[in-house]
């Protein structure tokens, strides 16, 4: 795998986030499986995103949507630095 954690078969996610003033009404789940189907159907197949120590909530999104730890959950965030995590992606649909 290469240093950066992705390939020409993976899409980088980045800087997602949802206005605290929208927060805690399933928004940011939309808009991430709306990103996950229009990366599969532009032909990729995995998904490598990140987000910081500091952010518990899309630590727990992440996971809870099935992206896959690139670090020891179980570790201080602090510690750990930025939190890295892949997602395969199925095969797009052709609806």
């Amino acid at each position: 795998m290469p240093s950066a954690g992705y390939d020409a078969t993976t899409a980088e996610l980045k800087r997602i986030w949802t206005s605290s003033a929208h927060r805690r009404r399933g928004l940011a789940r939309l808009v991430l499986a709306e990103l996950e189907a229009l990366t599969a159907r532009r032909g990729y197949t995995r998904i490598y995103l990140t987000t910081g120590p500091g952010q518990p909530e899309a630590k727990h999104l992440d996971l809870s949507t099935g992206y896959q730890p690139q670090f020891d959950v179980s570790a201080d965030p602090e510690t750990v630095g930025i939190l890295t995590f892949t997602k395969d992606l199925p095969a797009a649909s052709d609806n």
